[in-house]
């Protein structure tokens, strides 16, 4: 498997996710008309993670994604999407 430059030496199609989802929440917050200080302030986080998240830096705490996918109404349409993939769930029922 191809691996990035990237020091954390993601797989090519990681590291396309990761800028996949910057662009979607980078998007989603100019359309609302927030500022990076706006967003931030409202998920209670720093600015700068916010930055990195919009350029894609894989180094961002995943609790932090998933705080700002909420705080731009986009948690829901995430969560649709990670339901349809891999174990459905019947098969996750049958798990516990």
């Amino acid at each position: 498997m191809k691996k990035s430059s990237d020091t954390a030496m993601l797989p090519f199609e990681a590291e396309d996710a990761a800028k996949i989802l910057a662009a979607k929440i980078r998007t989603a917050r100019i359309v609302r008309g927030w500022t990076q200080d706006e967003l931030a302030q409202r998920c209670e986080i720093s600015k700068r993670t916010i930055s990195n998240m919009e350029a894609g830096t894989v180094s961002v705490q995943f609790g932090f994604v998933l705080k700002v996918l909420w705080a731009l109404v986009l948690i829901d349409d995430f969560i649709r999407q990670i339901r349809s993939v891999g174990v459905n769930d019947h098969e996750f029922a049958l798990l516990e």
